[in-house]
């Protein structure tokens, strides 16, 4: 077995189990959206973080009640800037899971941030990266 074929061997295999990572995150936020319970929220703030490309991030954080009274507060996906004419104290949708409450996903804010093709796209380029470190192997051995 080659340098070559080694090196080959362990980035496909790293790509792939990072386009699962992403593929499963995709469809984790889609079973949400399905089958989350929906509720009005308060936007409560935006927390910034500095992402590793120097590119600031706004981290929605919102506030809600549960149906048994219980307050949560929740912070979301990060953007690269907080949407047009959105201010800390609107109502807004929020989706989250029942069994953990701040796990949620932000529709009114973030919309149209979860394809269907975002997680074929990612569960395809796994396949082919599986496909190829098999190869790789294969004609090593």
């Amino acid at each position: 077995m080659t340098g070559e074929q080694l090196g080959g061997g362990f980035v496909a295999v790293v790509t792939g189990v990072l386009c699962l990572v992403l593929a499963f995150e995709a469809l984790r936020r889609c079973i949400l959206r399905l089958r989350g319970v929906s509720t009005t929220a308060e936007l409560v703030r935006f927390r910034t973080a500095v992402a590793e490309d120097g590119d600031l991030l706004y981290y929605p954080v919102v506030a809600f009640t549960l149906p048994n009274g219980v307050e949560i507060e929740a912070e979301g996906e990060g953007v690269s800037h907080p949407p047009h004419g959105t201010h800390e104290g609107d109502r807004t949708e929020v989706v989250y899971d029942p069994a953990v409450p701040t796990s949620i996903v932000l529709p009114s804010l973030l919309p149209g941030r979860l394809k269907v093709g975002e997680i074929l796209a990612h569960c395809v380029a796994a396949i082919a990266l599986g496909f190829l470190t098999y190869q790789i192997l294969v004609d090593t051995f």
